[in-house]
């Protein structure tokens, strides 16, 4: 339980280190407090000065505070849709800053930039979870992961690729964000996969 006058009601699920120490007012010592209660369990390093309040939150839900502006992508977020059937033991989001990691009690959390032109594209917001979260929409998760792709020249190389990723064979992309993306990603691996939709109707006809 939270002491010294600190009602876990009054925080919020993030709470950086100016807000602790506002939170624990006159208090002489508040670095050794903010210790005390990391030892404790009542509050759980994220990164430097960056702390969660709760170990239930989902990790998903943290990637954006610990790291931002940014939203869940890539691998992440096609196994969060059940695109792929592997299981994902990082978060990986895109970012507009400098690509980054950081690991602490929730897991491994790894940022990857994208072009600012495409980061809005194609963006969700999900409210279930105790603290909202962004994440990209499966055809938006799609062209971000493929986009990282050097070599792709063709649409045979899309479904070769599509194949190994083992991408749910029935899933059918937004062409309104796949047409945005291939604008604005500028990028030959989004050109082959908006042909390849544009031929097939689908990645893997």
């Amino acid at each position: 339980m939270m002491s010294m006058n600190i009602n876990k009601d009054d925080l919020n699920p993030v709470v950086d280190a100016l807000q602790m120490k506002s939170l624990l007012g006159n208090m002489s010592d508040k670095r050794g407090k903010i210790a005390r209660m990391i030892r404790s369990g009542d509050l759980f390093p994220l990164r430097r000065g960056l702390y969660a309040t709760r170990r239930d939150l989902d990790p998903l839900s943290l990637a954006a505070s610990l790291y931002g502006p940014s939203y869940i992508s890539f691998e992440t977020a096609l196994s969060y849709y059940g695109l792929i059937p592997e299981a994902v033991y990082e978060v990986t989001s895109a970012t507009l800053k400098r690509p980054a990691e950081f690991q602490n009690i929730f897991g491994r959390f790894h940022y990857r930039r994208v072009p600012e032109s495409v980061f809005s594209i194609g963006i969700e917001r999900v409210t279930e979870s105790s603290l909202p979260f962004l994440i990209a929409s499966p055809t938006k998760a799609v062209c971000d992961r493929i986009a990282l792709e050097p070599r792709m020249r063709s649409m045979s190389d899309v479904k070769h690729w599509a194949e190994l990723m083992r991408l749910d064979d029935s899933m059918e992309l937004d062409s309104a964000i796949l047409d945005a993306c291939a604008e604005s990603y500028q990028r030959p691996a989004v050109r082959f996969l908006q042909r390849t939709i544009e031929k097939w109707g689908r990645i893997l006809p």
